[in-house]
């Protein structure tokens, strides 16, 4: 089945400039599901029709165990079963296994983005060690542009807010505007901390992102040895 997020999916791709065969390829659809919702530039019209789960009270458990932890099947299974879930494995294996397509297939596509829509941010520590011995921490911030991949960097020897938020003007004039959304990986000047999933930003960052009209998102935690699009 083909939902709304899907359809939003197959037109980006397009207005990127890939073709049916290439866009089916990469969502992992039929060439004619593609062409027929470019044809029609139309969400999927279905009559609801109401499948009970038992597994369904327990569905918005199971995104926000997964966004914070990449959990296996059979863990979030033992985690249900501790909050009273009484099903099957397979059905709990079933929609494990949608939430991690669904989410690893927003990964894929965030930078393959339309140019000013997205950038991603990085901050960094790393120590340097002078002739005499003397050891220096210093941080090194970046942003990358998605659909460009022009990149800003900056050194600087103090963590503070200030310095970061400095980095980031200084960034916007390098690249001349800001970008539509920006990307954050969960370091501590962005995310004070997660509640069930949740990520709650620092009220100084949420200013300064509203100042500057740009939308600040979380970048999802990936395993180790991965890395993001």
């Amino acid at each position: 089945m083909v939902g709304k997020e899907e359809c939003m999916e197959i037109w980006a791709l397009q207005r990127q400039g890939y073709s049916n065969r290439a866009i089916a390829r990469k969502l992992g659809m039929h060439r004619t599901t593609v062409k027929k919702y470019l044809d029609t530039h139309e969400f999927p019209a279905y009559q609801a029709v109401k499948r009970a789960s038992g597994l369904e009270p327990y569905y918005r458990m199971i995104e926000d165990w997964l966004s914070t932890e990449d959990y296996q099947a059979t863990r979030v299974h033992e985690l249900v079963m501790k909050q009273g879930y009484s099903g099957g494995y397979e059905t709990v294996k079933r929609y494990v296994r949608e939430v991690k397509e669904k989410r690893d297939r927003i990964a894929y596509l965030r930078f393959e983005t339309m140019p000013g829509q997205q950038a991603q941010v990085d901050f960094a520590d790393f120590q340097t060690v002078a002739a005499d011995g003397t050891v220096q921490t210093l941080y090194v911030f970046t942003m990358v542009l998605g659909y460009s991949r022009q990149m800003h960097i900056e050194f600087i020897e103090r963590c503070t807010m200030t310095a970061f938020l400095d980095c980031h003007q200084h960034a916007f004039r390098f690249f001349g505007g800001t970008p539509a959304e920006i990307l954050y990986d969960n370091m501590k000047n962005v995310v004070v901390r997660r509640h069930v999933g949740r990520a709650q930003f620092n009220t100084t960052l949420l200013d300064f992102a509203a100042h500057y009209g740009t939308h600040r998102s979380p970048a999802r935690p990936t395993p180790r040895g991965t890395r993001e699009k």
